[in-house]
């Protein structure tokens, strides 16, 4: 069981529900995202084909030499996809923190469709950078179509979330889709190898929280995942079998000005621990959509306005090494 500040939802009842259940299921979701900012869905539909296929990709990928691993390596510094060695990120950096860089590796997809546009009409560097070619290494030819249909699916299920929301906010279903139809989402393997002996203080992966609309996230089952309670204090996240968890990201707060919460998270290392691998989807909204306080709740907002794509970049960069 997961920890019960953690709700468990069944999405299938806000798919195929009748109008009831799918109110109840926003009720839900609603009361998660104002409490904790986490919760497990179940009833997702994700084919285990597709976790397996992508699951024995990445562990091919990150047991690959590291010449074959730095071949597809990041060119510069704050391109956002293809791989990223071994301490080579300080997430807590993302929110002003000065932890260590994190005991991880990770290999970074972004959008797999055209851009809406091309490239050398986008004047913005940073727009430019979003739709940056993603690097296929070749000594791991089955890494891109397993990476490319859990892309596909996890866009599709972040669209469903996104019409739960608007319905949890008692919104339009359909509120949000004018934001999201060309996301510039991305997807990350995050590998944390096998480590022997005492943590030495070191995270796996530093406190911070997310950027964009929300996370989807799979793991393998080992335990590290953490998550800053109301309360002040850290709570293990422990994995519900067939669940994938979600989280919301910093803009989803901006939107809900502040009834929602973007929550820190890290990922701890524990003694003697294996490896660990983790498979989480960042879903952006579109590279031009506003963000400004779309439910406010007779408050006055909270954030100036702005865009997805510039706070995601902005983010980002804050954690290169």
């Amino acid at each position: 069981m997961t920890h019960p500040e953690i709700p468990i939802v069944d999405l299938s009842r806000f798919v195929d529900g009748d109008e009831a259940q799918r109110l109840a299921v926003g009720e839900q979701i609603d009361e998660a995202c104002r409490s904790v900012g986490f919760f497990t869905i179940v009833g997702h539909g994700l084919d285990p084909e597709v976790i397996g296929r992508l699951r024995a990709a990445a562990l091919a990928f990150f047991d690959a030499d590291l010449a074959d691993r730095l071949a597809v390596a990041m060119p510069e510094p704050g391109y956002p996809y293809g791989y990223n060695r071994l301490e080579a990120e300080a997430l807590n950096r993302s929110i002003g923190g000065v932890e260590p860089p994190d005991l991880k590796e990770t290999f970074n997809i972004g959008p797999i469709d055209p851009p809406p546009r091309p490239l050398g009409d986008m004047t913005d560097p940073d727009e430019r950078a979003v739709y940056a070619p993603n690097l296929w290494p070749a000594t791991v030819p089955e890494l891109r179509p397993a990476s490319e249909r859990w892309y596909r699916v996890m866009g599709e299920l972040a669209a469903t979330l996104m019409e739960a929301f608007a319905v949890a906010l008692g919104l339009h279903p359909q509120t949000f889709a004018p934001f999201i139809d060309e996301h510039g989402s991305a997807l990350r393997l995050a590998h944390y190898p096998a480590h022997e002996g005492s943590a030495d203080g070191r995270l796996r992966a530093g406190a911070h929280t997310d950027y964009g609309t929300l996370t989807i996230l799979w793991t393998d089952g080992m335990p590290g995942l953490q998550v800053l309670s109301p309360s002040g204090s850290w709570i293990d996240v422990e994995p519900v079998e067939g669940g994938l968890i979600v989280n919301l990201g910093d803009l989803m707060q901006r939107w809900t000005n502040d009834r929602w919460r973007s929550t820190m998270h890290r990922v701890v290392l524990v003694p003697g621990s294996d490896r660990r691998l983790s498979i989480p989807f960042f879903h952006n909204a579109n590279w031009d959509a506003p963000v400004e306080c779309i439910v406010t709740d007779g408050e006055p907002p909270r954030y100036a306005p702005t865009t997805a794509g510039h706070h995601l970049m902005e983010k980002f960069r804050s954690t290169v090494m």
